[in-house]
């Protein structure tokens, strides 16, 4: 209760006393005992509750569910006749029974729960979340509010405890992106496999244009008499390294023209390819120019059960253009791969300076594989350089098959 009506309180008294008004009095008193249990019962409402979520998965792969609780305890014999919840929940994720305020950013939802707590009383609420959108998603901060049963005094109660949750980049099947079923990160060999080791000979063929001079096959066009190829085992022991170029547009101030559709069919080739090539047993790394924290994205090829989620949820991050050209992740990253390495670059964006290094990059013994999205085509044959496109006539969370142009 207020200080006027604390005051208002004293000076009924006081007039019940000059008076000699006995049932003035008896409702002075009356009032008291009202105002001052208000008061105990406001202070004390919040204290020893406690409110937490946790949840059945923290890591969603793209349309995955689960669910998530809200547990508070009132763990005192004070009862809470009422008990609000404000909690802050991403919008881009499906959560089930929320009210949000319009005045409120569109990034962000207000989920409120109302309830009633007896003593020492748990309860537990369910929701159910859908990962429809890529990304790292935060729930919280969270106010708390009650009071006393009368409703004069109301306090708050700030949790800024966080919950992360992390939902991994839409993958579909390598061949739904339009690589060939005889792809070497499908069942089959191909006669011409993006991912070759050099020192694994199994044979020839005849010679196709773009094939490395270094690999024709001597002995093999003089007893033809035709050109041969060498034909290389794939191999499941050289890295492959994926450049994820996060540019979609030339002219890109403070990311007014990026293409945030592009992006995520970008993303969705980088992160498809990438586990094809995990569970085909290859090293995979995971290179952008796209920033997360202070530097651009680098993770080295490695094998193992945690390098997929480590390259999955880089991808997952990745929520803003790239802070350098790809060119010069590209030239700086490849300096490092051992020999050998697959370099795979995804990029909407194809420039001369590009094409040099891409060109550039099999002298120095590294196998090369460019996907192009949107209206990104080479301006010249690229020899020695595998090319794939990705068109986009469809939108990339609609995606069933895309065809790919060779």
């Amino acid at each position: 209760m207020s200080r006027l009506g604390w005051i208002t309180i004293g000076a009924l008294g006081v007039v019940s006393i000059l008076l000699r008004h006995e049932l003035l009095f008896l409702i002075t008193v009356i009032l008291a005992l009202l105002a001052a249990t208000s008061a105990l019962w406001a202070r004390y409402c919040l204290h020893a509750v406690s409110y937490r979520r946790h949840f059945d998965h923290t890591r969603l792969f793209f349309g995955e569910e689960t669910y998530f609780y809200l547990e508070v305890v009132n763990a005192k014999i004070l009862p809470l006749p009422w008990l609000r919840i404000d909690d802050e929940i991403p919008a881009a994720l499906d959560v089930a029974q929320i009210t949000r305020d319009e005045e409120e950013p569109t990034e962000r939802r207000r989920m409120v729960t109302t309830l009633s707590l007896r003593w020492y009383e748990r309860v537990t609420r369910r929701y159910r979340i859908r990962g429809t959108r890529r990304g790292v998603w935060h729930f919280g901060p969270a106010q708390l509010r009650s009071g006393d049963i009368f409703g004069f005094e109301i306090r708050r109660k700030s949790l800024d405890t966080i919950d992360r949750v992390v939902v991994y980049p839409r993958m579909v099947p390598v061949t739904q992106l339009g690589l060939p079923a005889h792809h070497p990160l499908g069942a089959h060999r191909s006669p011409r496999p993006l991912f070759e080791d050099p020192i694994r000979l199994m044979g020839a063929r005849d010679y196709t244009q773009g094939d490395n001079f270094r690999h024709i096959h001597w002995k093999a066009t003089a007893h033809r008499q035709r050109l041969q190829t060498k034909l290389f085992e794939p191999s499941t022991t050289h890295p492959l390294a994926l450049f994820l170029n996060a540019d979609t547009a030339a002219e890109n101030l403070f990311g007014l023209g990026q293409d945030w559709d592009l992006l995520e069919l970008a993303i969705t080739v980088a992160a498809s390819v990438g586990r094809e090539a995990w569970e085909a047993g290859y090293p995979v790394g995971l290179y952008s120019n796209a920033l997360i924290g202070a530097r651009h994205v680098r993770i080295r090829p490695r094998t193992g059960p945690r390098q997929l989620p480590i390259l999955l949820e880089a991808l997952a991050r990745i929520d803003s253009r790239g802070r350098w050209p790809i060119a010069n992740v590209l030239q700086t990253e490849t300096a490092s791969l051992p020999y050998g390495s697959t370099v795979v670059l995804v990029t909407a964006l194809l420039d001369d300076r590009l094409e040099r290094l891409l060109l550039d990059l099999p002298r120095r013994e590294l196998g090369v594989a460019l996907i192009t999205l949107g209206r990104a085509r080479p301006s010249r044959p690229l020899v020695n350089v595998r090319h794939f496109h990705v068109g986009t006539e469809k939108k990339w969370d609609e995606l069933e098959t895309l065809a790919l142009a060779g």
